[in-house]
């Protein structure tokens, strides 16, 4: 593992391979995954990066990559001493992998991709924290892992999907309290359910309900719909 971590990091020959093993309408997504994976870590995230994030989520804005590299980067130049460079480089290199996979002209260095890996290990290193490192390294290897979406671009996006949605029970819903304690499979036994909701196309209500039922009715809590609503809200808006 260690030798795995030391190679990501600082040879771009291995961010090349991993790169190379992601379906080009898919490599927005899982750079925003990557990216994404610091959103608990980083005190404010920045509106820059949150903007990206909403561009990533829309193949038909993917296009304005190249110009929100360029606010990012103004905004890096700007925060020269912000100890999260590593970080907002990372948001640069997503912004461009971004521009380049929408096929408009003048695309950016073809190896921008290639340097997604090394760089966000890079940036875990300012969190002196194992679970970040361990997230990150995970959305990393997340293809280079499962090779056998290589080819199947429709099993490739459902399973960054599938990902997205165990993320966001983790972080956002997390009805016991527990995501900066226990182990990271706690509600991964909801996740097929929640997966199959979304892929039927059902609304924010129907999400809603089935995450307050698991709350009441599989473990014992009160629960609030409201709150139901709002993690539906966010699972509704992934893709």
């Amino acid at each position: 593992m260690k030798t795995e971590h030391y190679d990501i990091k600082t040879n771009i020959k291995v961010g090349q391979e991993i790169f190379e093993d992601i379906p080009n309408d898919i490599r927005p997504s899982w750079a925003g995954l990557v990216l994404s994976s610091f959103n608990h870590y980083v005190n404010v995230i920045p509106t820059t990066i949150l903007a990206l994030f909403h561009i990533i989520d829309d193949k038909d804005r993917w296009k304005e990559g190249h110009e929100q590299f360029s606010k990012i980067r103004v905004f890096a130049l700007e925060n020269k001493n912000d100890i999260l460079q590593n970080y907002l480089r990372l948001a640069e290199l997503v912004a461009k992998v971004t521009y380049n996979a929408s096929g408009q002209p003048a695309p950016f260095d073809s190896d921008s991709g290639y340097k997604i890996a090394s760089v966000a290990l890079k940036a875990t290193e300012h969190f002196d924290d194992k679970r970040v490192e361990e997230e990150v390294k995970s959305a990393i290897l997340l293809f280079k892992r499962n090779k056998k979406f290589k080819n199947n671009l429709t099993a490739a996006k459902d399973f960054l999907l599938y990902q997205k949605i165990d993320d966001i029970l983790w972080y956002d819903w997390d009805p016991i309290g527990i995501n900066d304690m226990a182990p990271r499979d706690e509600y991964q036994g909801y996740v097929p359910e929640i997966f199959n909701l979304k892929k039927s196309g059902a609304n924010r209500q129907e999400i809603a309900n089935q995450l307050l039922s698991f709350e009441t009715d599989n473990m014992g809590m009160s629960g609030t719909l409201e709150t139901c609503l709002k993690v539906a809200d966010k699972i509704i808006k992934a893709s």
